[in-house]
């Protein structure tokens, strides 16, 4: 006679699949968590990006009943959005979005239910109309603000307001651009951001030439001033801290070289502040920091100090994944990030190197060999040596191709 022999983790699954797992819902203490909720709330400002269209755009956002027990009753909630939560938002956070125009937006369905023994309403549109509302890669606040009619201390109150910060950006392929200078296709790709100006290393005679942009048109149309030479012995050069330029020795172990350089572009004396970086593919400055990337793609944190001396002591690795970008810049608090298909990443950052979330802020940008920035703005070189300015905020998509 055979035996049935059954595993002890298939009799424990047989078991939770033909029994109810208990919840005690009778805990002293619940009903102060009984309350409803924004789960959109909890999450700070949520970014959206829209496009200009006449065709209107959709935002979701939803109420929950928190808690154990599941409400015996259907639970009547209203939506409204409150320009007067924008006004506070800004005055406690120190910012100044603009709130979002009347006639832009509309709640399909302001009052809704929890129906009884459910805990949310589930997704609710809000309807926000674009075209002639809303100025390109302008963020407005829109405050989403959740009740419960004819009720008061139902509702909790720390997570009744979510707030959705809209920019809206063109179709793609119209995006606006400015050719602001011709620098030729022989000009290399060897550009540096240096604020509202830039520098070029002329990649045959190794001359750094500093382009100052016309104050009326914003066009780099005056000659460029040589500011340095021979500066070819270095394969990766930045401008660093607001008043020098830091640069990476092609030769020998790849020993960091560090040299004052003025509002004018005058360069002084440089040192050696570092020492052994060739096996660095990428090198990023970033307020405080210099960021690594090596050739796996892992990425280190390396703090300087105001002299531009490395405080070793805390240098630590913060990130991997990073050698699948062409190119890498700092931008305001985030890492702008540019995969060789054109899509561009954004990186909250914050000072001390720890990442928020990565949002696409744009695609397309394979069209051009290198980008920088220029102030807020960005400059972006191609393949004939020709140079274009996006006026950019990364809040925005930025699709330079029709699809």
């Amino acid at each position: 006679m055979r035996k049935l022999i059954i595993p002890v983790a298939c009799t424990l699954l047989l078991l939770a699949c033909s029994k109810e797992v208990p919840v005690k819902t009778d805990v002293p203490g619940t009903e102060k968590y009984s309350l409803l909720y924004m789960p959109q709330a909890a999450r700070g400002p949520l970014p959206i990006s829209v496009t200009i269209t006449d065709v209107p755009d959709t935002i979701s956002f939803s109420a929950y009943f928190g808690g154990i027990a599941r409400p015996t009753a259907d639970l009547p909630v209203t939506f409204a959005v409150d320009p007067a939560a924008a006004t506070a938002f800004n005055q406690a956070h120190g910012t100044s979005y603009p709130v979002m125009p009347e006639g832009s937006y509309s709640i399909a369905t302001p009052s809704v239910n929890i129906p009884a023994g459910q805990l949310t309403t589930g997704p609710q549109p809000l309807v926000v109309h674009t075209k002639g509302f809303l100025e390109p890669f302008v963020s407005y606040l829109l405050p989403v603000t959740l009740s419960q009619p004819g009720k008061t201390g139902t509702v909790n109150a720390s997570l009744s307001t979510g707030y959705f910060v809209v920019t809206g950006g063109y179709m793609p392929g119209e995006v606006p651009r400015e050719k602001v200078a011709s620098l030729g296709a022989d000009a290399g790709t060897f550009l540096i951001s240096f604020g509202e100006k830039f520098i070029l290393k002329d990649p045959a005679s190794g001359n750094m030439l500093l382009y100052t942009p016309d104050a009326q048109t914003g066009l780099f149309t005056a000659a460029p001033a040589t500011v340095g030479q021979g500066w070819n012995i270095f394969n990766i050069i930045f401008f660093y801290g607001g008043n020098r330029l830091i640069g990476r020795y092609a030769t020998g172990g790849g020993d960091l070289a560090q040299y004052p350089i003025n509002a004018a572009g005058e360069i002084a004396g440089g040192r050696t502040v570092g020492w052994g970086w060739s096996g660095a593919q990428k090198i990023v400055p970033y307020k405080g920091l210099l960021l690594g990337i090596d050739a796996n793609g892992s990425m280190t944190k390396y703090p300087l100090d105001a002299d531009g001396n490395f405080d070793f002591g805390n240098i630590s690795g913060i990130g991997s994944g990073w050698g699948g970008f062409v190119n890498i810049f700092a931008y305001e608090n985030s890492l702008m990030a540019i995969e060789a298909n054109g899509n561009m990443w954004q990186y909250p950052l914050s000072e001390d190197g720890a990442f928020g979330s990565r949002r696409l802020a744009g695609t397309g940008w394979d069209m051009y060999v290198q980008v920088i920035t220029a102030g807020t703005d960005l400059l972006a070189l191609d393949s004939n040596g020709d140079l274009w300015r996006y006026q950019f905020n990364p809040a925005g998509l930025w699709a330079l191709k029709k699809n």
